[in-house]
C-alpha cells in the first residue's frame, strides 16, 4: 500500500524536507511598506501547511491553509484589509476526515470558489468544493463533492474558471485508471447554472510513462495556463523523487490543451517542485516554484513570456526565505506584494508571510 504524508519534504540525499529558517516576527507590522517574515499561523503547536494567498477585488488579502490545530486536519482562513491587522484564523471545514490543500478563485461576478481534498481513509481522497460571498465566511452546509468515485485517491486540486462562469478544478489521481502505473492530472467541470460537476476526465497533457503532479492553473486572459511537475517512477510522491521538471500548457477553454512544453532542463538530480502562477500589478504572469538548481532549495520565478529562455531568464526571488509552498499575490499598493509559505520542523510547521517591494 502506498504511504504518504503531505508534510515530509527534505532535500537531503534527494528527499525534500522543510527547512527551518530563522525569521524575525514583527509585532504590529504596519504600513503599506515591506515587512520581515512574520508568523501567520499563531497559537498552533502542530502542523500548518498548504497556504494559498489571494487578493480580492475589494483589496482584502485572504490566506487559506490547512492546520492540525484542534486534533483534526481542517482548513482555516485569515484576512487583512490594511496589511497590518489580520483576522483570527477561522475554521472553514469541520469534517472528521482530513481536509488539505485549499485553493481559491474569485470569479468575474465577485463570488469566491474554494476547492480542497478530503481524506476519508489512507490514500482515499475526494475533491471538495464550496463558495462564499466574501471569501472569509464559509458555510459547511453548502460543500459539495467535485469528484465522487469511490476508493480512489484524488488530491492536490487547483481551481480557476472561464468568463462564462464555468468552474474548472484540476487534480491528481492514479487509481482511476487501473492500467496506469503513474499519477495523472484530471479535470472536473461545473457548467454555468449546474449545481454538480461533470465526471472527471484525464488531460491530454499527461505522460504515458511518467508521473504528472502538483498542477496549478490560472485564467491568464482569454485562456487558461497550466503548470505542473513531472518525474519518473523511482518515487511516486514528488518531493521524494530525486529529480523532477516543470511543464507548461495552454488552453482556450480549460478543456482542450496545447502539447506540453518542458520548462526546465537541468542535468543531474535537480528537483523542481510546488509550481504556482501569479500576476504582477501590470497583469504579467510568472511561474513561481522551489528548485535545487543552485544547491539549497530556493524560490525561483520565470515570466510566462520568457519560458523558452530558461535557465538564463529564471531568477531567485531574494525576498522569499527558504521553506516551501511559496505563494505570491499583488496588493493594491503600487510595487508591493505579499508572499506566504511554510517553514519549521516536521510536525510543527507554520505559515509565514511577508510584504515585499519589487
Amino acid at each position: 500500500m502506498r504511504t504518504r504524508t503531505l508534510i515530509v519534504r527534505s532535500l537531503t540525499t534527494g528527499i525534500l524536507m522543510a527547512t527551518i529558517v530563522s525569521c524575525k516576527e514583527i509585532a504590529g507590522s504596519s504600513g503599506p511598506g515591506p515587512t520581515e517574515p512574520t508568523l501567520l499561523s499563531v497559537n498552533s503547536p502542530t502542523k500548518d501547511e498548504d497556504p494559498f494567498v489571494l487578493l480580492a477585488r475589494d483589496g482584502t488579502i485572504i490566506v487559506a491553509w490547512f492546520s492540525d490545530r484542534g486534533a483534526n486536519p481542517d482548513l482555516y482562513v485569515s484576512s487583512t484589509k490594511n496589511r497590518r491587522d489580520w483576522t483570527p484564523a477561522a475554521r472553514v471545514t469541520t469534517s472528521s476526515a482530513g481536509d488539505f490543500y485549499p485553493n481559491l478563485y474569485q470569479d468575474d461576478q465577485g463570488l469566491f470558489h474554494l476547492t480542497w481534498f478530503r481524506w476519508t481513509a489512507l490514500n482515499v481522497g475526494q475533491i471538495m468544493y464550496n463558495t462564499s460571498a466574501d471569501g472569509v465566511t464559509w458555510n459547511t452546509a453548502t460543500e459539495v463533492p467535485a469528484t465522487n468515485t469511490p476508493n480512489v485517491d484524488d488530491w492536490v486540486p487547483t481551481i480557476t474558471g472561464t468568463a462564462d462562469g464555468t468552474v474548472l478544478i484540476y487534480f491528481v489521481s492514479k487509481v482511476r485508471n487501473t492500467s496506469n502505473q503513474q499519477d495523472d492530472i484530471y479535470l472536473a467541470v461545473k457548467r454555468p447554472g449546474v449545481a454538480t460537476f461533470d465526471a472527471a476526465v484525464p488531460l491530454t497533457v499527461n505522460s504515458a510513462t511518467l508521473h504528472d503532479h502538483l498542477p496549478f492553473a490560472a485564467r491568464t486572459g482569454a485562456g487558461v495556463d497550466l503548470v505542473w511537475e513531472r518525474h519518473d517512477l523511482t518515487q511516486e510522491t514528488p518531493w521524494l523523487n530525486p529529480k523532477s521538471d516543470l511543464f507548461h500548457a495552454t488552453s482556450p477553454d480549460g478543456k482542450t490543451w496545447s502539447a506540453p512544453a518542458k520548462i526546465t532542463n537541468d542535468a543531474g538530480n535537480v528537483v523542481h517542485l510546488f509550481p504556482a502562477l501569479y500576476a504582477d500589478q501590470q497583469h504579467q504572469w510568472s511561474v513561481l516554484w522551489l528548485s535545487t538548481r543552485s544547491g539549497a532549495p530556493r524560490a525561483f520565478e520565470l515570466s510566462l513570456n520568457q519560458l523558452a529562455g530558461y535557465p538564463q531568464t529564471a531568477t531567485v526571488n531574494s525576498s522569499l526565505p527558504e521553506g516551501y509552498s511559496h505563494r505570491i499575490a499583488p496588493t493594491t499598493v503600487p510595487g508591493l506584494y505579499i508572499a506566504a509559505w511554510v517553514q519549521g520542523p516536521e510536525g510543527a510547521q507554520d505559515i509565514y508571510y511577508r510584504f515585499f517591494k519589487r
